[in-house]
């Protein structure tokens, strides 16, 4: 299987022939650090859930993934998305501000574990990253691919062999497609190759340069942006990688349990179904978010 890791810097979506208004959703930031956004400012006396106390008083940051709509984007220079519209909901039961700061999704792990952000949004809840980090489910989602229209995709997992996927760098799809790929080796058909990029935005930049013959997320991600470019995708091929969608925490700190009291007050003063609804993805929701819950939700 060819796995090639591809990083771009800066703007992502200038010349790909998108319409100019989805070419801004679909621009994001590498992990160099870029625009900040905070939550309103809110009082710890006005607090309904307790913090760590590690975590009492401090900045708390959040990474924003963004060129991952609808989930993280920027629309005109501001930072919106169902990532971040609940990562800055989330300070509102703790009666703190939370601050976002644009970074890549590597990024973002690395800085949950080094204590630069309290979680990382967006995340797949799986067994292998319940390893290294507790998680907190906020979404139900599965993945799909999504080539250029009229693209040949099959409906196997099996079809895929011979085809080039793009694919956002770390994420939990990409064993799912090692796997697949040493399938087709062992049945005599050509490899599977995937190409990693530094975010959604660049993955699909990707299947309009005809660099990949289709990207792979989420559907709701999917979705979102084949609405946004007037029929230039097509959404198709096998369902997989049915999951959770949520937040990654370090191991162990008690953040974990802090997000999930906050989601749930969120969920029970309808703010959570407010956040979905704006989204389109209220058919997503969860009725109660809680630490490490079981990975396999089916399909």
């Amino acid at each position: 299987m060819t796995i090639t890791r591809t990083i771009r810097r800066g703007p992502i979506a200038a010349g790909i022939g998108i319409a100019a208004a989805a070419a801004a959703l679909l621009t994001g930031c590498s992990g160099t650090g870029g625009s900040s956004a905070a939550s309103p400012t809110a009082s710890s006396s006005s607090a309904t859930v307790k913090l760590p106390d590690s975590f009492a008083g401090k900045n708390l940051v959040a990474p924003a993934v963004t060129g991952y709509p609808p989930y993280a984007y920027l629309d005109g220079g501001k930072i919106v998305g169902i990532s971040t519209d609940l990562a800055t909901a989330v300070g509102g039961p703790w009666g703190t501000k939370v601050t976002l700061k644009q970074d890549s999704f590597e990024n973002a792990l690395l800085g949950v574990n080094s204590g630069s952000y309290f979680g990382a949004f967006g995340a797949d809840v799986t067994a292998e990253r319940e390893k290294a980090f507790d998680q907190v489910p906020f979404l139900e989602d599965h993945y799909q691919f999504m080539g250029l229209k009229d693209a040949k995709l099959g409906s196997s997992m099996d079809d895929l062999c011979g085809l080039k996927i793009s694919v956002v760098a770390a994420d939990s799809a990409i064993p799912v497609l090692q796997d697949q790929s040493a399938k087709c080796t062992a049945a005599g058909k050509k490899t599977l190759s995937v190409q990693t990029f530094a975010d959604q935005g660049a993955a699909t930049l990707a299947v309009t340069s005809k660099q990949v013959d289709a990207t792979t997320a989420t559907l709701t991600n999917l979705g979102y942006i084949s609405k946004q470019t007037s029929g230039q995708f097509s959404i198709g091929g096998p369902k997989y990688q049915f999951v959770l969608i949520g937040i990654a925490t370090k191991k162990g700190n008690g953040m974990a349990q802090a997000l999930a009291d906050s989601i749930n007050e969120l969920i029970a003063n309808g703010e959570y179904t407010k956040i979905l609804k704006k989204y389109g993805v209220e058919g997503d929701a969860i009725e109660k978010a809680e630490v490490n819950p079981d990975p396999n939700v089916g399909k």
